[in-house]
């Protein structure tokens, strides 16, 4: 076979292999400049050839810098082009190739010519700008997302971390990706406890939950997390994906509502045997009243115990309804300026049968009628009863009573100190905190709703005042200091002399009609009435009350609201609709106090609202502010 022949075949197969190839074998000029050949057509028309403006009609505008500068370096250093970039097609839309042309080289090394060979690319190009979009938009969710997302590889490694997983460790990319869990500072036990659900995931194939703490960049937090198999092409787990959340706020949450209902709990608890503990004397006394022939001493002691023990059932009402009314900012304090020494000496008037059924020592150190503050007398009488109370409660017998008060910094301190059974320190921020008890109910036996000292806090707050609790701890007594805004020198009053008014009794009596379905309740006030010398007519429904208006003529009616059929607002709206009835006095009788009910008693005609159980000497004053009118 000749050269030409051997030539011929050659080129032949070469042409073969080219057809039947998906790729385009292309040859240019040394400089590149000229396109010499061109086998496929993929790209662009062999009819080109030859062409000095291929690069132009071929290569896309947006790359030709970049191919350029790589066919000069590819020149310069005489070594292999290879490039990936946009390119013309034949149909005229943009195609992407993968270009690699080689130097022919003379013998004295100069280039002669490239041969290259071009492959298109486009699916894949298209594949990976897909994958990329996707992948920047999953970044973008993961990395905004509140969560922390992260894949572990099977050398339980991890090859991913969100931005939120990174924050948390205080670690970079660099610094986090390809470690372990005990690399990047988790705890044995939890380092450990995660290798174990790796190894899971990928034995069962099937996702692991669990819950953990973790010291991190954010401190000690509670993680809720979900662990699921990431399957390959062949159906084999060939990673681990997670997704963690910080549920601290929703366990802290969840502690705080379990412990606010076994507070509930012993709250109702506590409220059944403090409202027991009254009425077992209050019936031994009415028992003992029904005895025959009591003596006087007997008829005596039974009126004692009846009036202490619902004095004492009263205040514990008295207290719930006062921190009902101040949670819900229903409390209108009734401010003066008044001397710090009237509301010590009320504060200690009130507590007295307390401390000296404790036999204690008490100790006054207060300053004369010199210090003043504005506000409520009553009010903050109430608060340091509350503490005196509370030091004779927790003091043993015999025990010391301390109350002291100074000026400090323009501020009033005042301060009640016990030698009692002290406060635990973890104990000590929670003693302010509605219904809690903070002592140990098998060292101490003591009555109270747990509420006394969360209405002095809050009442204390009213005035712009603070209070706080000291204790070394259990056996070592207590200390409770208030301070609160004091009045200066010039704002104080000049001799102010405070006087008890005393109702001036009038001569002639009252008819007075008392209206209650409680049988009880109206005719044992009916009797308290006629101790006042009134004329009483009782009824016990509305209807009776308005035959009484016009036949006993009453000049004051005292109406229970809570009746069933005709209430006592109702009621009111009747007799004021009568001729009769727009001259008498109406005074509401209710369990209800909040300000809402005043009003509502108000825009029913009542001249007067009285909380039950009724102070009698409250009611003897309203009784007697109207002159009895004769009939």
């Amino acid at each position: 076979m000749s050269a030409e022949q051997a030539l011929a075949e050659s080129e032949a197969r070469f042409r073969a292999l080219v057809t039947a190839s998906a790729d385009v074998v292309f040859r240019t000029s040394a400089d590149f400049r000229e396109l010499r050949q061109l086998e496929g057509r993929m790209f662009v028309e062999p009819s080109i050839l030859p062409n000095h403006d291929w690069f132009e009609q071929y290569v896309f505008p947006a790359d030709r810098e970049r191919v350029r500068r790589a066919i000069e370096d590819a020149i310069g250093n005489k070594v292999a082009f290879d490039t990936e970039h946009r390119v013309f097609r034949a149909d005229g839309a943009v195609g992407w190739v993968h270009a690699r042309s080689v130097p022919m080289l003379d013998v004295e090394g100069r280039i002669l010519e490239w041969i290259g060979m071009a492959s298109d690319i486009t699916q894949r190009k298209r594949a990976e700008h897909e994958f990329e979009d996707q992948r920047r938009m999953y970044e973008a969710i993961l990395t905004n997302t509140p969560d922390l997302a992260y894949v572990w590889n099977l050398e339980h490694r991890f090859i991913y971390a969100n931005e939120g997983l990174l924050r948390m460790w205080g670690r970079t990319w660099e610094e986090a990706i390809g470690r372990n869990c005990l690399e990047l500072g988790y705890e044995p036990w939890h380092a450990e406890l995660h290798d174990r659900e790796i190894e899971q995931i990928v034995a069962t194939r099937k996702p692991v939950r669990g819950e953990v703490p973790f010291n991190g960049a954010f401190g000690r937090r509670v993680y809720d997390y979900l662990l699921v198999p990431v399957f390959g092409v062949n159906g084999e787990v060939e990673a681990v994906a997670g997704t963690t959340r910080d549920v601290t706020e929703r366990k802290q949450m969840e502690g705080s509502l379990i412990d606010a209902d076994r507070r509930k709990d012993e709250f109702l608890a506590t409220l059944a045997h403090e409202l027991r503990n009254p009425l077992a004397p209050i019936r031994n006394a009415v028992h003992l009243l029904k005895a025959g022939n009591p003596t006087g001493d007997s008829v005596r002691l039974a009126r004692e115990i009846i009036d202490r023990q619902v004095n004492h059932m009263v205040r514990l009402v008295d207290d719930l309804m006062d921190v009902s009314r101040i949670t819900v900012g229903q409390v209108n304090l009734r401010n003066e300026r008044v001397s710090l020494r009237r509301v010590l000496d009320d504060a200690l008037e009130a507590s007295a049968p307390a401390i000296q059924a404790g036999n204690h020592r008490l100790v006054v150190d207060v300053p004369g009628a010199s210090l003043q503050l504005e506000g409520d007398a009553t009010r903050l009488s109430q608060v340091f009863q509350n503490l005196l109370d509370n030091a004779a409660k927790y003091t043993p017998p015999g025990g010391t009573i301390t109350l002291h008060a100074e000026l400090r910094d323009k501020q009033i301190v005042v301060s009640v100190r016990d030698t009692g059974i002290g406060i635990a320190p973890e104990a000590q921020p929670r003693v302010f905190e509605l219904f809690t008890r903070v002592h140990p109910n098998d060292r101490i036996k003591t009555s109270g709703l747990g509420i006394g000292l969360s209405l002095a806090k809050k009442l204390v707050e009213l005035h712009l005042g603070d209070i706080e609790v000291r204790s070394q701890g259990f056996g070592l007594g207590s200390e409770f200091i208030v301070t609160l805004p004091a009045l200066t020198a010039a704002h104080a009053p000049v001799n102010a002399v405070e006087l008890l008014a005393t109702p001036i009794r009038p001569d002639t009596s009252q008819r007075v009609l008392v209206v209650d379905d409680n049988r009880d309740a109206a005719e044992s006030l009916g009797m308290l009435l006629e101790l006042e010398h009134c004329k009483v007519s009782v009824a016990f429904d509305g209807l009776r009350a308005l035959e009484l208006l016009e036949t006993f003529k009453p000049e004051i009616a005292l109406l229970d609201i809570g009746m069933p059929g005709m209430d006592g607002y109702e009621l009111a709206r009747r007799i004021r609709a009568t001729q009769r009835g727009r001259d008498v006095m109406l005074v509401a009788l209710t369990g209800w106090g909040q300000a809402d009910d005043k009003k509502r008693a108000a825009e029913a005609g009542f001249d007067e609202h009285l909380t039950k159980p009724v102070d009698p000497e409250m009611l003897s004053r309203v009784l007697h502010q109207r002159p009895s009118v004769a009939a």
